[in-house]
């Protein structure tokens, strides 16, 4: 299987992470953004989006981070990162879609703002931006830190991937200067996830 990932992107962690924790052989490709390589006809072949991460596993070409990380992990089952019980399977990819669409995407927005607007020559972060990705994590991080209550991880009593997908992206919280002082129940399962050899392995190069 080949893994084509940027270390810069949390995305491409949560794939990496499962892969790690899994045990499962990737070989890694590194795609070189300031080159292009995202952008290139070969990788667009296989990737269309021109994004981050994509899995070719025979005649499979699979994108989609949380996507990649399912087809990992069952690669692996006796890991239990990703057990096909009917409940858990639902309560993983609730946790997955919820992600997507609420928690990652107010922390992305503001790793862009405070980090990778500056870095790319962007312009100045922007405070009202700022200011809305931190209103929406406080909403949506106060909604897993109620959940996370009395549990030491997101689904069962075991690390899933749902656990290392939410993980990933926290990835800039500490460099970005996102509190996890009011959620005190994700900043205890947070640390448990920075402990694990798949998060130090996959550690960007802009710290996290």
């Amino acid at each position: 299987m080949k893994l084509y990932t940027n270390p810069l992107s949390p995305n491409s962690r949560r794939a990496s992470m499962v892969a790690i924790q899994a045990e499962v052989p990737v070989d890694v490709v590194v795609l070189d953004f300031a080159k292009g390589e995202h952008k290139a006809p070969d990788y667009l072949a296989i990737n269309p989006n021109g994004m981050v991460p994509t899995l070719v596993d025979g005649d499979l070409q699979l994108f989609e981070s949380r996507a990649i990380a399912q087809h990992l992990a069952l690669k692996a089952p006796d890991r239990g990162l990703f057990p096909t019980d009917p409940q858990s399977l639902v309560d993983i990819a609730r946790w997955q879609f919820w992600d997507a669409l609420h928690f990652s995407a107010a922390l992305r927005d503001i790793a862009f703002e405070k980090l990778f607007k500056p870095m790319m020559g962007m312009g100045d972060p922007d405070a009202a931006k700022i200011e809305d990705g931190k209103n929406r994590f406080a909403r949506f991080g106060a909604v897993l830190n109620t959940h996370l209550a009395g549990r030491d991880y997101v689904v069962g009593t075991n690390v899933t991937i749902a656990d290392l997908g939410l993980a990933a992206s926290l990835s800039y919280a500490v460099p970005c200067e996102v509190s996890l002082a009011d959620h005190p129940n994700v900043a205890a399962w947070f640390e448990k996830m920075t402990s694990l050899e798949s998060w130090k392995q996959t550690l960007p190069p802009l710290g996290g």
